[in-house]
């Protein structure tokens, strides 16, 4: 008999879990993330959280004994905001397909054919979005993820309260300026990320990386340093060369993680290629010549009002001969503390 909205319900309720939460294993980041339970249930129309440059108060040394104590008390507590972003896509299968098939296996194939090619194609628009700014446009054109905010920093289209901004600048931290997450990055309060540039590979490529994977450390309430670093394809490549010299290779494919990425170490971080980064078409200046991210996931969240879920399939009784179901997310990315992140330009040459 031929397919019915019953039938194609039943079947896709034991495949919608793995579909819906395809995402966490779309990027490195992602798997950090939920690996950390660093993806909390949030609401509100605002996420934010607060950082203290200083502490609000002013210390007194005692050198006689009757010093007056300062009663001022300095505000130095500052708030995060970002706005939670929300996407959706309607997933179309025509009914003439479904009078075409037969059974549990045609109602997999077209599974197949439908939801996950579309539940693919949004984490793939997802990642590249993350790493420089603009989707991959095989779901969503950019436009439409200009709500989420991007780790690069030299992104200024974003749309939405704190969004404006890209995350890591490639510049100095006396030169970041920008209001990122609502509050005007500043080295005079800790609102800024780590940088470093690199001139040439052979000239002082792994010196500038380990650099800066100290300085993230320093800042870090443990002393411990970023966990996860995203590379450009071609700085990878550079990276990876250096570390096979030294005879030490990793590959990283355990049960947990569920992926197949070829993974180096730097520190105590894995270090990833990620193949979206378009250096000559979505960045300017020194990140020209090669884009490396370093994150501490400890101080990242991605808080959900509605995490990734496909709705069951519909009868539409509009204008199209079609059952739909309707995948769709609410959330955003945030930053929970600055300077134990960093960026370094450079590296592919």
């Amino acid at each position: 008999m031929p397919i019915s909205t019953e039938i194609t319900n039943t079947t896709f309720a034991n495949l919608r879990g793995p579909l819906q939460d395809m995402y966490k294993r779309s990027s490195p980041l992602w798997m950090a993330l939920d690996a950390k339970a660093k993806m909390p249930a949030e609401g509100g129309s605002l996420i934010e959280r607060s950082f203290a440059g200083a502490a609000p108060a002013f210390g007194v040394g005692l050198f006689v004994g009757d010093e007056v104590l300062d009663l001022t008390r300095r505000q130095e507590i500052r708030r995060f905001q970002v706005e939670p972003h929300r996407i959706a896509a309607a997933i179309n299968i025509p009914k003439k397909e479904l009078l075409y098939n037969t059974g549990k296996l045609a109602v997999m194939k077209l599974i197949e054919e439908y939801p996950k090619q579309v539940v693919q194609s949004a984490t793939s628009d997802l990642n590249s979005y993350l790493v420089q700014g603009v989707s991959r446009g095989l779901l969503f054109q950019t436009a439409e993820l200009a709500g989420f905010l991007t780790l690069n920093g030299q992104n200024s289209t974003g749309r939405g309260t704190g969004i404006a901004n890209g995350l890591l600048d490639f510049q100095t931290p006396a030169l970041q300026t920008d209001t990122v997450q609502s509050v005007v990055k500043s080295n005079t309060y800790f609102h800024f990320n780590q940088y470093q540039d690199i001139t040439a590979w052979n000239t002082n490529g792994m010196f500038r990386l380990r650099q800066v994977y100290r300085a993230c450390a320093h800042y870090s309430d443990s002393n411990s340093g970023p966990d996860v670093v995203i590379m450009d394809d071609e700085t990878y490549g550079n990276f990876e060369q250096s570390k096979l010299a030294a005879v030490e290779i990793r590959l990283v494919e355990d049960k947990t993680e569920k992926s197949a990425m070829l993974a180096q170490s730097l520190g105590l971080a894995k270090v990833y290629s990620d193949i979206d980064i378009d250096l000559a078409t979505n960045f300017t200046g020194v990140a020209l010549d090669g884009v490396t991210y370093m994150l501490n996931t400890d101080y990242i969240e991605f808080p959900m009002h509605e995490p990734p879920t496909i709705s069951d399939f519909k009868e539409r009784l509009g204008d199209q001969d079609v059952m739909t179901a309707v995948w769709a997310m609410q959330g955003q990315l945030i930053f929970t503390k600055f300077p134990v992140h960093g960026a370094v330009s450079g590296g592919r040459l």
